[in-house]
This record gives C-alpha cells, structure tokens and sequence, in this order.
C-alpha cells in the first residue's frame, strides 16, 4: 500500500493535513534559509563598521553598508536616512522603529506554524470522529457488519488513520516551531546590540 492511498483511506481530512504538512514544511526550509546570522548581523561586519565610525566617518559606514548586504546594513542605512540630525538618541530612536519592521518580516510565517502545530491534532480528532459516524452508520444499518466489510473497513481506517496523521504533522510543526523561535529571539537580540554598539560609537556627535 502506497502512502497516497493511505492517505486517500484517511479521508478528506488526511488531503487537509497532508496540505498543512506541505506549507508547515515549506515554512520550516524558508525560516532555516532566512534566519543564518551570517545574513542578519554578522559581528565581523559590525567589528568594521565600529572602526569606521572611531574616524567618524559615517558616510564610510554608509558606503560598507551599501556594499555588503545583511539585514543589520539596511536598518543602519535607513536610520541614518531618517534621523537628520546625527546623535545617539536620534540614530537609536530610528533604529528601533526601522528594527520592529525588520523583525516582522522575519517573524512572517511563524504564526501560521504555531497554528498547523495546534490545529492539526484537532483535525485528527475530527476525522477520528468522521470515521466513528460512518461505523456506527454501518452497524446502524441493522445488518451483519460482515455483510459491509468495505464501509466497515473504511470507517476504522479514517478513524485511525486521521488521528496518527495529525500528531505526524503537529509534533514536528510544534518541535520546529520552538526551535525556530529561540532561533529568531537570538537574532533579534543580536540586532538589538548591535543598535546599541553602533550607537555608543557615534563619538564627535552630540548625544
């Protein structure tokens, strides 16, 4: 037997689960994809920009920025855009605006994990209880459920089968789901400190 017929045995229920495992999956290689520190903050990256800004030439920050492409280099150019005049407060003020932007759109998708981990136990359950309904529609039938062993064996099976699928999709959608999160609370800290180092760098400025 072939998983696509075991999923057909399972029901509509098992085609929707089998759907979110395929969006919980895509989530999942997008996230690991995206949330690479070389690609967010890099502390050699930063170590350059720091030195920069001891010559206070912000401009040269800017230009490095430009250069090497990381999510921290387009906060920084952006806070600068938008700060006029140039002081720690106001770079900081910037940053943390542009920062929670930033962070949204890696935090994109996560939800929509944290939901497949919760709701695809419940469709299980869902179709655990489906596959009773038709059982009992058998038996109700008032014959011999050797007479029905196909109804009967479709109705056992949904009502298996559905609920070993849900836990399939939601014990690793919730695994990934906490790694990822600790994954990502690291990384926005990193941004975070980096803000701040980058900030208290701004000598020759008014404060």
């Amino acid at each position: 037997m072939n998983a696509f017929s075991i999923i057909s045995r399972s029901g509509f229920i098992g085609y929707i689960l089998l759907l979110l495992s395929i969006v919980a999956l895509a989530i999942v290689i997008e996230k690991i994809i995206v949330l690479r520190s070389s690609k967010i903050a890099p502390k050699e990256e930063i170590r350059t920009m720091v030195m920069l800004l001891s010559s206070e030439k912000v401009g040269d920050v800017i230009e490095f920025c430009k250069r090497n492409k990381f999510l921290i280099s387009e906060i920084i150019i952006e806070a600068f855009r938008n700060i006029g005049e140039i002081s720690r407060t106001n770079f900081l003020n910037a940053f943390e605006v542009i920062a929670r932007k930033k962070i949204a759109e890696l935090e994109r998708g996560m939800t929509l994990l944290a939901t497949i981990a919760t709701v695809a136990p419940l469709l299980g359950l869902l179709g655990t209880v489906l596959g009773m309904v038709k059982i009992f529609g058998v038996l109700d039938t008032g014959t011999s459920a050797m007479a029905n062993p196909q109804q009967l064996s479709a109705g056992i099976a949904e009502a298996l089968l559905t609920t070993v699928f849900g836990l399939i999709v939601a014990v690793p959608s919730y695994v990934a789901y906490n790694l990822l999160q600790r994954k990502l609370d690291k990384l926005v800290l990193d941004i975070e400190q980096a803000g701040v180092i980058i900030a208290n760098n701004l000598k020759g400025f008014k404060h």
